[in-house]
C-alpha cells in the first residue's frame, strides 16, 4: 500500500507525523508519501514536497508565497498521476489541500481529511464545503463532525492528539511544577516572531523585576532558535520542540494564539494568550469585520464560549499589560483555581473522555476505508 499524507503548518506536521508512526508501527511495509515538513520527515515518510513557511496568515503573506505555492501544487498533480497511491490523508492546510481535491478524485484516490478546514467553528456552512469531495472525515470536535454529517460527510469525531501527546510527556515528567518557571511561546511564524516575540521579552523583563527568583524559558519549533535569539538574548534559554515537557512544568505562560494554547489547557498551564500582527493585516482584519465576527481568538475561549484565559491582542499586545496580567495569575490563587477549573470542560471538548485516541482511531479510519474499497 502506498499512502500519500498532505499537511502544512508545524501543528499538522505534527499531528500527521503521528498518523504515519502508527502506519509504519501496524503496517512497516506500507509507503508513505508526504508534503510536509521536518516532524513527518523524522516519522520516516518520503517528503515529496517540503512545506515548512508555508503556514501564512494574511492576503499579502499569501500571495508572496503563490508562486511555490503554485511550483509544489503542479509537482503534487504530477505525482498523483505517475505514482498513484492507494490512499491520501489530507491536514488541516484546507488553502492547499482542497485544490487537491479536483486530481486526487480524478484518479479515484480515496480521501481522508484529518482536521478538515475550520473544524472549531460551531455554526454557519464554513468548511462543509469538502462533504462532496472527501470519502472519510476525522475530526476533533464534536460539533464538527455533527455539521459534516448534516452536509453528507460521512464524519466522525476522533478527539484531539494534543491529548495524546501531553499524556506521554505527563508520564515521563510526573506533575511536579516549577514555580519559579514561566514559559514564552512567540508562535512558529517569523512574521510572529518579529510582531509578537519583542513585546513577549519586554514583559519578561518588567516581570523579572517585580520577581527576581523568576526563570524563564521561550519553545519555538525545531530549528527555529536562531530566528529568536536575538529577541531572548540575555532573558532566557530557547528549547526547541516539545512545548507540552515545558508546559507541564511550568507555573504560567505567555502564549501566541494558536494551537498552543489549546496544549496548555491540556496541560493545565495557567495562560496569557497574546497576538499581534503588521498594520496591514490589522487593517485588513478590521475592513472585513472579522474582529466582530469573531469574539476570541484562542481556541479555549472558542470552545468554551467565553473568555476563560485573557486575550491580549493588537494595541493590547504590550509589555507591560502582558505583565501585569501574568503577575495577577501568579499572585491569584482563585484565578488560577478557576482557569484550571475552565480547562476540564476544554479537555473534555477535545475528547478526553472518548474511548480512543485520535491517532489510533484516524488510522482505523484508513484501514477500514481501504478494506472497503479492496
Amino acid at each position: 500500500m502506498k499512502i500519500f499524507l498532505s499537511a502544512g503548518d508545524v501543528s499538522g506536521d505534527i499531528h500527521s507525523a503521528e498518523v504515519a508512526k502508527r502506519i509504519r508501527a501496524l503496517h512497516p511495509n506500507w509507503q508513505i508519501d508526504a508534503v510536509g515538513g521536518k516532524h513527518l520527515s523524522d516519522a520516516g515518510a518520503n517528503i515529496i514536497g517540503d512545506s515548512s513557511g508555508f503556514g501564512v496568515i494574511g492576503f499579502a503573506s499569501a500571495l508572496a508565497l503563490l508562486p511555490k505555492v503554485l511550483l509544489l501544487q503542479r509537482r503534487i498533480f504530477r505525482y498523483l498521476q505517475t505514482d498513484r497511491p492507494d490512499a491520501a490523508i489530507l491536514c488541516d492546510w484546507g488553502a492547499f489541500n482542497t485544490r487537491l481535491f479536483s486530481r486526487l478524485n480524478k484518479h479515484r484516490i480515496p480521501i481522508l481529511y484529518y482536521f478538515p478546514p475550520r473544524s472549531w467553528q460551531k455554526t454557519g456552512n464554513g468548511g462543509i464545503g469538502i462533504a462532496p469531495f472527501v470519502d472519510r472525515v476525522a475530526t476533533p470536535f464534536e460539533w464538527s463532525a455533527k455539521r459534516l454529517r448534516e452536509a453528507g460527510c460521512n464524519a466522525e469525531w476522533v478527539g484531539h492528539p494534543l491529548l495524546e501527546t501531553v499524556q506521554r510527556n505527563r508520564e515521563s515528567l510526573g506533575n511536579a511544577r516549577d514555580e519559579n518557571l514561566i514559559a514564552l511561546l512567540p508562535g512558529s511564524r517569523k512574521m510572529e516572531w518579529k510582531w509578537i516575540a519583542p513585546k513577549i521579552a519586554d514583559a519578561a523583563r518588567i516581570i523579572k523585576q517585580q520577581k527576581p527568583d523568576v526563570r524563564f524559558v521561550a519553545v519555538v519549533p525545531k530549528g527555529a532558535s536562531k530566528h529568536v535569539q536575538k529577541y531572548f538574548s540575555g532573558i532566557c534559554e530557547i528549547s526547541e520542540g516539545n512545548a507540552a515537557k515545558v508546559l507541564l512544568q511550568c507555573q504560567a505562560a505567555i502564549v501566541k494564539s494558536g494551537t498552543v494554547t489549546l496544549e496548555a489547557a491540556v496541560c493545565d498551564t495557567p495562560q496569557v494568550v497574546v497576538y499581534e500582527v503588521p498594520p496591514l493585516l490589522s487593517a485588513q482584519w478590521v475592513i472585513t469585520g472579522l474582529g466582530k465576527k469573531i469574539p476570541f481568538i484562542a481556541m479555549p475561549n472558542i470552545i468554551a464560549g467565553r473568555e476563560i484565559i485573557p486575550e491580549l491582542i493588537s494595541l493590547r499586545c504590550r509589555g507591560p499589560l502582558i505583565a501585569e496580567k501574568v503577575l495577577s495569575l501568579l499572585e491569584d490563587e482563585n484565578q488560577r483555581a478557576q482557569m484550571k477549573k475552565d480547562y476540564a470542560e476544554v479537555r473534555r471538548a477535545l475528547g478526553s473522555e472518548l474511548p480512543f485516541s485520535a491517532t489510533e482511531r484516524t488510522v482505523q479510519m484508513l484501514e477500514e476505508m481501504l478494506k472497503v474499497l479492496l
